[in-house]
């Protein structure tokens, strides 16, 4: 019997197919307020696209489960697995020859709030739309002054999200690097750039509008003060992610940006 946690986009209906697979696997699905002892949790399964995914990230870290995720979304790069494919999968699992995806998690911290993210953790201006100056150190070191519209810190998996749109690079989750993007940087010449994943960043908002966001993956936001430091750095453990097992990183890669 295996016990999955479930995410499930909400104005979708579970498909008939999906719920036969499921029963003929014995599998009992269970919602995160139900979580007792996670000891009998073999995974967490997330119904719907990425973001349903980038829900199920913060008990995937505590609760240490892989994630498997069924694309019903309208992209779906991180929901990799299809309605298709989902018995393969399953059978896979249950034989115990699943292999899992590893990928890199980073951690934001700000006074007394700590957050795990998969995708990104983007310091935004306000509604006003003043410019903002951040500070930015890098293992304690000062590097640069961004004036703009704020910075995207970034892992390779979230590399094609957020920061693909503010002009970073397309990065291969299996690079080890954490990736630094200005948004709208008023100094033209700041580009993104690259640096190792066991490096810690510190970023000040040294002047700026009232309402300064650090918003996380798209589902926590905090708003920041001056002088008030947000430290990035790699998270303890990596996240468990089941692929594609018809279909490489590249392939996908190639379908969703019909290159």
């Amino acid at each position: 019997m295996l016990n999955f946690l479930f995410f499930c986009k909400s104005e979708i209906k579970v498909p008939k197919e999906f719920l036969e697979t499921i029963g003929a696997f014995g599998i009992n699905l269970k919602n995160p307020d139900e979580v007792i002892d996670n000891r009998a949790l073999s995974g967490i399964l997330v119904l719907g696209g990425d973001g349903t995914l980038l829900k199920a990230v913060p008990y995937a870290y505590e609760y240490d489960l892989p994630i498997l995720g069924v694309n019903m979304g309208k992209f779906g790069f991180l929901t990799e697995i299809t309605l298709e494919e989902l018995p393969q999968v399953l059978k896979l699992w249950v034989e115990g020859s699943l292999t899992f995806d590893e990928r890199t998690l980073l951690e934001a911290k700000y006074q007394d709030k700590v957050e795990v993210f998969l995708n990104e953790g983007a310091i935004l201006k306000g509604p006003v739309g003043r410019i903002i100056t951040l500070d930015l150190k890098i293992d304690g070191e000062e590097f640069i002054e961004i004036y703009g519209d704020g910075l995207i810190v970034s892992t390779p998996t979230g590399s094609t999200a957020y920061n693909l749109s503010a002009g970073g690079p397309v990065v291969h989750p299996r690079v080890r690097a954490m990736i630094i993007t200005p948004i709208c940087s008023f100094k033209i010449n700041h580009k993104p750039f690259l640096i190792p994943e066991d490096s810690t960043l510190e970023v000040i908002l040294k002047e700026g509008e009232e309402e300064v966001h650090l918003l996380l993956d798209g589902r926590t936001n905090l708003f920041i003060e001056p002088k008030q430091p947000v430290r990035f750095h790699r998270a303890k453990r990596p996240l468990k992610l089941v692929s594609s097992p018809t279909k490489s990183y590249l392939t996908i890669l190639k379908e969703k940006f019909t290159w």
